[in-house]
Parts: structure tokens; sequence; C-alpha cells
């Protein structure tokens, strides 16, 4: 005698659901490993923007001590009016590049952390399916092996498929 056709529907349920189980924890690693990916290249773009910003600042002081070089070699007074405003419309220049960068830096980060976000909503979304799939199934198996085990009647009888006399 051979295996019975319930037995090997509920063999294949059984083999079903661990094949999804699977799926689940090859979802959650390839969710941890993006998770990491994304942190790694925030903390980069966070580096560049302070680079970014540490060069604007070093041109800034360039360009004020070239000024005060060029102030020095044609005689203006170190109080004059068109000299003081030509430093202060560099600092400005400079205050106003060093903001913009800083403000590229946060929304860069913040790009990542939202990608990051998604994608935990995503994993945890395909986790509760997986095992909703998973519940499903073995549901499904164990419905169709208790159907498959239980006597058949004869036609003519007027029990229904299951059910008692």
């Amino acid at each position: 005698m051979g295996v019975s056709a319930a037995t090997m529907m509920m063999a294949s349920t059984v083999v079903s659901a661990a094949g999804q189980y699977q799926q689940i924890q090859y979802q959650k690693a390839a969710n941890a490993r993006e998770k990491t990916r994304y942190e790694r290249e925030s903390k980069m773009a966070q580096i560049e923007a302070i680079e970014q910003e540490n060069l604007r600042r070093d041109m800034l002081n360039t360009t004020l001590a070239n000024n005060i070089a060029f102030q020095a070699g044609a005689g203006y007074y170190d109080d004059s009016r068109s000299f003081l405003n030509i430093n202060k419309q560099a600092r400005i220049k400079g205050a106003k590049d060093i903001k913009n960068i800083k403000l590229m830096g946060l929304s860069v980060e913040q790009k990542y952390r939202d990608q990051m976000f998604e994608n935990e909503i995503a994993m945890k979304s395909n986790v509760f399916g997986g095992y909703t799939s998973i519940i499903a199934g073995l549901t499904t198996g164990y419905a169709d092996y208790k159907w498959n085990k239980t006597p058949k009647i004869k036609s003519g009888d007027v029990r229904i498929h299951g059910g008692r006399e």
C-alpha cells in the first residue's frame, strides 16, 4: 500500500510553508543589508557635506587674505568703507554658500532615512504576508487532509460528506 493522497497533500503543504518561511528569512536578511548600505551612504554624504563646507571656508579665508594683501599694496586704509564692504560681501556670500552646502547635506541624509523607513515598512508587510500565507496554506492543507481522510459515502446515501447518520 502506498502513501495516501491526503498524506501527500499535507506533506506538500508543509514543504510549501517551509519554503515560504525561508523566503521571509531571506527578506529580513536583505532588508538588514539594505539598511546597513543606506546608513553607510548617509554617513558618506555627511562627510562629503563637511568636506564641501571646509573647502568653501578655505576659499573664503583665501579671498579675505588676498583682499588684505591687495589692500596693503594698494594703499587702502584698514577702515576704508570700500575695503570693509568688499570683505563684508565676501563673508556674506561665503556664509550663504556654507548654509546651502549644509542644507544639501541634510537633504541627502533625509533621503536615506526615508528610504530606510520605506524599506522597513515593505519588509514588515512582506513578512506579515508571508506568515499569513503560511497559515492559510497549512489551514487549507489540513482541511484537504481531513476531507480526503474522511470516509466517502456511496451514491444514494443521504449523509453529507463527513456528516453523521
